[in-house]
């Protein structure tokens, strides 16, 4: 099982005082013990780092990022031609609030034929995935 990390679940982990903290432990070590792939992009950790920074501390995103390193877990690049299906996507769904950042990771996910997501976001739902992705959605 391929499993893409979003930005959510990253800070559900790093923050214990984020409301998904639990769900997110409880998640993040079913995978682990399934040993399922786990993928992210260079644009959500670049999104995770700023993030955690800004509401958790400085001290607590250099440690993220001390640990990321070690986890294993793959970060796909956005490459140009991942980068225009996310223009291609960001453009299609006028009628959604996508940030750029989501329409990379739907664009990486299609690309990757990747089997679910890590999420807390409910734009993962709204995007209609050629597979069918899992969401974890509180």
């Amino acid at each position: 099982m391929k499993v893409f990390l979003d930005t959510g679940a990253f800070l559900a982990l790093a923050d214990e005082d984020d409301d998904h903290h639990a769900v997110a432990k409880s998640v993040h070590d079913r995978l682990l013990a399934t040993h399922a792939q786990l993928l992210t992009s260079n644009f959500i950790l670049s999104e995770t780092y700023t993030l955690i920074r800004f509401k958790v501390g400085h001290h607590v995103a250099i440690e993220f990022m001390r640990q990321f390193d070690q986890a294993g877990i793959r970060v796909l690049r956005v490459s140009d031609a991942v980068e225009r299906a996310a223009k291609a996507i960001f453009a299609r769904y006028d009628d959604k609030e996508f940030s750029f950042v989501d329409c990379t990771s739907f664009a990486l996910i299609d690309h990757h034929r990747l089997d679910q997501a890590f999420a807390f976001d409910g734009h993962f739902r709204q995007y209609r995935f050629k597979r069918h992705v899992i969401v974890l959605n509180q």
